[in-house]
């Protein structure tokens, strides 16, 4: 099985060379499986439950445990602003958005990393250009 860190060279190994839908897709399957570490640290954070009721009533602490996982390292953080990205040169600007918001999220306490948010401004930048002409566009 593959690590995230060699299905995030892949990724962008598949970005460096253009292939946009493919990294796109590469980049996601590098997230889901980084969820699913996630997962599994915030159920041996809370080992002890084992009842599906119970584990329902524990979802909010299982998500913070999912956070706290996430936030370790910068993959998460990094997968998300890739994402953004990829989906913005795909003019899909309001899931371009959303990740690098996520993004900003999940970046480690301390972490210098400024990209989602740079990334983010530029594409509110192309998204505020597009309204413009089309605002234009109409008027004639």
């Amino acid at each position: 099985m593959n690590t995230v860190e060699q299905m995030l060279q892949v990724a962008q190994d598949l970005q460096d060379k253009g292939k946009i839908e493919e990294a796109l897709a590469q980049y996601s399957k590098s997230f889901d499986l980084l969820i699913d570490e996630a997962g599994k640290y915030a159920k041996e954070q809370e080992s002890d439950i084992t009842d599906l009721p119970e584990l329902r009533k524990i979802a909010d602490k299982l998500f913070e445990h999912s956070k706290i996982y996430l936030k370790r390292n910068i993959n998460a953080a990094y997968i998300l602003n890739a994402m953004g990205v990829l989906f913005a040169q795909l003019k899909d600007y309001p899931n371009a958005q959303q990740r690098l918001v996520e993004a900003m999220e999940f970046i480690p306490d301390g972490t210098d990393y400024s990209d989602p948010a740079d990334n983010l401004e530029r594409i509110s930048g192309e998204v505020a250009a597009a309204r413009a002409a089309a605002d234009e566009e109409e008027s004639e």
